[in-house]
């Protein structure tokens, strides 16, 4: 008979604990390992993402600033709202409601007929005899959804107004809420001490893009959503008024220290923009508690304190020349 060997062999209770206990460690470990390299990733996604806006937007911005004052006086060129509470509000021509084609006057516009002018809040522009919405003999946009172009103004976009008898006043500007008739615009003015049409003056008003920032944290442009997660846009104005080719102090108003209003500078000596673009992540970063409003130009900072430190922020800053405008009086 033969005796066989009966021996088992297995792990003992002591090492299957042990061995579970390494596994959890291990576990553990790499869901750890995972979630951390997850979130960095969710951070440099949501980062790159706003930093690709930015880029985004100061390209249509740039070019529209370049092009601020084709065709039109360079006293209508720019005009805007300085804040030190809050975000700016900038206004430049609309270069794309302007066609060149054909034309034989120097520069384009619609004329305020008298009596009527900018003022505070919705104010309805009554044009001069002879001039209508289309500024340019070719209307541009379709105000009463009938399929046909009949305007050069639109519900939404802006309005620039200015003396063209005398561009020292400055300008006034608002967003063009109703094109009532065809030598009729109302308009909610944002900056305005222009006031009546006087013998002496020649007021005129052209179509302007406006961009904004809303209370969502939205930069609107006409009022149409061009980008989200934008917290603030600061615009400061550089002129050359004494003709030294040089910006002096005093001539770059809504810059720190300074303050832009609309009326006290001649648009045909302003040279350049600077326009500086805070944006934000769309998420908040749980790693990340040092997060705290940009301030740029002459913004102030907000009196309490900011409720989402967790959120990582961008400063764009970007300074434009304007091609159209500062250059006319060298020219002949």
């Amino acid at each position: 008979m033969v005796n066989r060997d009966r021996r088992t062999f297995g792990f003992s209770l002591m090492e299957l604990m042990i061995s579970v206990v390494v596994m959890a460690i291990v576990i553990v470990y790499l869901v750890q390992s995972f979630s951390a390299q997850q979130r960095a990733y969710v951070t440099m996604d949501q980062v790159t993402e706003a930093q690709q806006n930015l880029r985004a937007i100061s390209d249509l911005v740039e070019r529209e600033i370049r092009l601020a004052g084709f065709m039109v006086d360079e006293g209508g060129a720019v005009c805007g709202v300085d804040s030190v509470a809050g975000s700016d509000t900038l206004f430049v021509t609309d270069a794309s409601a302007l066609d060149p084609g054909g034309q034989i006057q120097p520069a384009l516009g619609a004329r305020l007929g008298g009596g009527s002018g900018p003022g505070a809040g919705t104010v309805t522009l009554s044009l001069a005899m002879g001039d209508t919405v289309v500024v340019d003999g070719q209307p541009a946009y379709d105000t009463n959804a009938d399929n046909v172009n009949d305007s050069d103004f639109r519900v939404g976009a802006g309005a620039i107004v200015y003396d063209r008898a005398n561009p020292s006043r400055g300008t006034a500007c608002g967003i063009v809420t109703q094109v009532v008739s065809p030598t009729q615009l109302r308009v909610n003015f944002l900056a305005s001490t222009l006031g009546g049409v006087a013998a002496s003056e020649e007021l005129v008003v052209v179509p302007a893009h406006v961009y904004q920032v809303n209370n969502a944290a939205q930069l609107l442009r006409d009022g149409l959503v061009l980008a989200d997660d934008v917290e603030d846009l600061q615009v400061a104005y550089f002129f050359d008024n004494d003709g030294d080719q040089i910006v002096d102090a005093g001539e770059n108003p809504g810059s720190a220290g300074t303050n832009y209003a609309a009326s006290a500078w001649n648009n045909a000596n302003l040279r350049e923009l600077r326009m500086n673009f805070v944006v934000r992540t769309r998420g908040t970063d749980p790693t990340f508690n040092a997060g705290t409003f940009q301030t740029t130009e002459n913004r102030a900072a907000p009196a309490a304190t900011p409720t989402d430190p967790q959120l990582r922020r961008r400063v764009h800053t970007t300074t434009v020349r304007i091609r159209n405008v500062g250059n006319r009086g060298l020219l002949g």
